[in-house]
């Protein structure tokens, strides 16, 4: 990340003949990679920097800097996988997940949870794969209630590089449950580019909408032209490099707003992702 660090500007006259060094046998595979939240009314950084985490605007958890209400950002690599959390009540967190987007983390498990709306609790099985538990189908967080939202959600983790903030690069935001749908559609419209997605500029926004549990913001994806040509070398490096795998978000919250069936959006194949 040596070119990432020449781009800072605020590394005092006495530090910068320094070179970058190497802290050890570790690398890019031992890094958390900071997270960038949509702030929601519910997000405990409304409380914890009340003077400057807005609902509606992005929040850096690493910084704890807001960025705004939009930021310009190339994307490098995603992960899709499923996560089985317990209800909001539930201070057990996550309970299971599928990091390949096929095989749970713990296999054959079984979680009793009483979900909001629920009237008595109900039991969540893994199986093996997300497939034979059926957890990602709509009418599983409350069985009975076909109109419930997956107990299972799909989640697509996406690093992104931020131009205007290279010394927070490389992020990721998490898109989950509501934000699925912006998210699939940013795949496609990727898709469609003539270049490499890691050549691609996006404005990342929000938008409120109303969802389940009220009003929420969600996220908006509108393309900005194509990188200069140092973004793209920059960003296609990044791309090599993580490409092997192993990199994880800093932190995955339970604020995302819950969807029901009628504010899902249709899913996509493994195969329609291009990257």
């Amino acid at each position: 990340m040596n070119e990432l660090a020449k781009q800072r500007n605020d590394v005092p006259a006495h530090l910068q003949g320094y070179a970058k060094a190497k802290i050890g046998n570790v690398d890019s595979t031992d890094r958390i990679i900071p997270r960038i939240k949509l702030m929601q009314a519910i997000s405990p950084e409304l409380q914890d920097f009340a003077d400057e985490a807005k609902a509606g605007q992005f929040w850096h958890t690493i910084a704890q800097q807001n960025l705004g209400p939009t930021i310009k950002a190339i994307p490098i690599l995603i992960q899709k996988s499923y996560v089985l959390w317990a209800p909001r009540n539930d201070d057990r967190g996550i309970l299971a997940r599928a990091m390949d987007g096929v095989h749970w983390d713990p296999a054959d498990a079984e979680f009793r949870v009483k979900p909001k709306g629920s009237p008595t609790e109900v039991t969540y099985r893994t199986a093996k794969t997300v497939a034979e538990s059926g957890l990602a189908e709509f009418g599983t967080s409350i069985p009975g209630d076909n109109n419930s939202a997956p107990a299972a959600s799909l989640t697509y983790n996406m690093m992104w590089y931020l131009p205007d903030f290279p010394e927070l690069s490389p992020s990721i935001i998490i898109n989950t449950r509501s934000s699925i749908k912006p998210m699939q559609q940013l795949l496609s419209r990727i898709d469609s580019k003539p270049v490499p997605h890691f050549c691609q500029v996006y404005d990342i926004g929000s938008i409120q909408q109303k969802g389940a549990e009220g009003p929420y913001f969600n996220f908006t994806y509108t393309g900005s032209g194509f990188a200069d040509e140092h973004n793209a070398k920059l960003c296609s490096d990044l791309f090599d490099q993580f490409s092997k795998g192993g990199w994880v978000a800093n932190d995955e919250s339970q604020d995302e707003p819950v969807f029901d069936k009628t504010t899902a959006g249709k899913a996509i194949n493994d195969k329609d992702i291009p990257f």
